[in-house]
């Protein structure tokens, strides 16, 4: 117990003289860049709540709905996508 004591007060005095005091304060107490983290995270979640789930798209002159497509288009598809192209 008297050890704990003693190993403490030496280590304040250390931390004092090489002014490391105030690296540990600022290392453990949030400073103003934790602050604004914390508020850029608050927005962040904010904006999460308040955007929409992903649609799908629709064509604007007949309005066909279609999904995206996510990976490697099959061939069949590329190739009519080309036919596609071809005509236009």
């Amino acid at each position: 117990m008297l050890q704990n004591i003693l190993i403490k007060k030496i280590i304040d005095v250390i931390l004092k003289q090489f002014n490391l005091d105030k690296i540990q304060k600022y290392v453990e107490q949030p400073n103003e860049l934790d602050k604004k983290v914390a508020a850029v995270e608050k927005k962040l979640k904010k904006l999460e709540k308040l955007s929409h789930p992903v649609s799908d798209f629709v064509c604007t002159c007949c309005g066909t709905k279609a999904k995206r497509v996510k990976g490697k288009m099959k061939s069949k598809m590329k190739k009519k996508i080309n036919k596609l192209k071809e005509k236009f």
